[in-house]
């Protein structure tokens, strides 16, 4: 403390003594950067004043015009290039709208005012050459090009195409292991739904389903081709039963190729316990060992004076949904063909095959290999009739054909009788 009051008075003698007048100033916008200048807190504050009233000092000097700086000079560029943007743009909008209207020959009303600024009109565009390209040099560029872009990738030579089995189904020769693995015939039902006479059947228990052994299924679906083979081959009739959604094309398919019938819909209970009711009027197709039609006895059946013909062997893909069909052929002694899966009763059909019937990857392989079969039946069976070779009995039908001639005569001799007798 007693330094600080030395140092004040010392400075006040000093001030006193000088011979240098002294001038008080105040600290404003003006001076408050001026290093010499110092604020006492004793010192009275200058009064308060309006921004921008007439009475400041401030605002007279604030019209004084002054030189352009740098950065005046930069806002003013910038405020220019702005505004010349935006004439252009707006020159470009009013001949886009112009040339719209030139376009479509439709003449608008313009006032003199927009007359006087209306743009100069849009010069026609040159005339470019149809062809894409100019000389062949340019185009087997883009050859060699295309080709080089083409062979860059991969390539996959062996794919997998579920629709390559309806297409070209394998032969019975032609069957692997892998080919029934590849087309799940091996997935079973869950473990609940087990029948446990299909106990032979299963290979394992692999994440809560069956694994059925593909090597039964192997031994088993080559032995009904055989079955199929041979019924082809004698003549007999092959009825391919698939009714479940989905199955249409696979039943179709296998029936063609192994010369049979297919029923896709629904089977009709009754089609062969009652097929004289059900079928007694449908059309009959008589042909030689040729597979040449016979008019003169087609006409002959198709009267409703035969009996209906049993097939000769049914192959159903999906048994459960058939059993009424796979009963009347019990009843009947018609051999049977079925896909048998691990829910299903072996015993229903007279040569099981156990495989998936559920995915139809497996059922478009089994029917496609039994039509095979079929169709290799068919083969031989024409090759002996070249030779002058039946491979089915042929001494009843003189016997069926002298009994359509009797009937057909007593018919024609009904009439003229009762005629007689009026």
């Amino acid at each position: 403390m007693i330094i600080r009051q030395f140092c004040a008075r010392h400075g006040r003698t000093a001030l006193s003594q000088s011979t240098r007048t002294v001038t008080r100033s105040y600290v404003n916008s003006r001076n408050v950067d001026d290093p010499t200048l110092r604020q006492s807190e004793r010192d009275p504050r200058p009064p308060r004043t309006i921004p921008g009233h007439p009475d400041e000092p401030s605002s007279v000097l604030d019209t004084i015009d002054r030189p352009p700086t740098a950065a005046t000079r930069s806002v003013e560029e910038k405020l220019e290039v702005q505004k010349k943007s935006m004439q252009s743009l707006h020159a470009d909008v009013n001949s886009h709208i112009m040339a719209r209207i030139q376009a479509f020959n439709e003449p608008a009303p313009l006032s003199t005012t927009e007359i006087k600024n209306k743009p100069a009109p849009l010069q026609a565009p040159e005339s470019t050459d149809t062809l894409p390209f100019k000389n062949l040099k340019e185009l087997n560029r883009y050859r060699r090009h295309t080709q080089k872009e083409a062979r860059k990738g991969t390539n996959l030579t062996q794919t997998y195409d579920p629709a390559t089995i309806l297409r070209k189904p394998p032969m019975p020769s032609d069957l692997t292991l892998p080919m029934l693995l590849t087309n799940q015939t091996h997935l079973g039902h869950a473990t609940p739904l087990w029948n446990p006479a299909n106990s032979s059947y299963i290979f394992g228990i692999r994440d809560g389903i069956h694994i059925i052994s593909l090597d039964v299924t192997y031994a088993y679906l080559l032995r009904a081709a055989k079955v199929v083979q041979e019924v082809a081959r004698r003549g007999g009739i092959i009825l391919f039963v698939g009714t479940r959604k989905g199955m249409e094309e696979i039943t179709v398919n296998s029936a063609k190729l192994a010369g049979g019938y297919h029923i896709f819909h629904r089977w009709v209970p009754g089609s062969l316990t009652n097929g004289q009711q059900i079928l007694g009027a449908c059309g009959v197709k008589v042909v030689d060992i040729h597979d040449r039609d016979l008019d003169e006895y087609t006409q002959k059946f198709s009267q409703g004076n035969h009996t209906v013909m049993r097939p000769d062997l049914v192959v159903c893909l999906n048994p459960i949904e058939n059993q009424v069909c796979l009963h009347e052929c019990g009843l009947f002694n018609v051999p049977t063909i079925g896909v048998i899966d691990t829910d299903a009763d072996p015993t229903w059909v007279t040569y099981p095959i156990p495989a998936n019937d559920d995915s139809f990857r497996s059922i478009a392989l089994v029917g496609g290999l039994l039509g095979q079969a079929g169709k290799e039946g068919q083969r031989l069976r024409r090759l002996q009739a070249m030779r002058g070779e039946t491979t089915y009995s042929t001494g009843h039908l003189d016997d069926i054909f002298a009994s359509l001639e009797e009937i057909a005569s007593l018919d024609v001799q009904e009439p003229e009788q009762a005629g007689g007798r009026a």
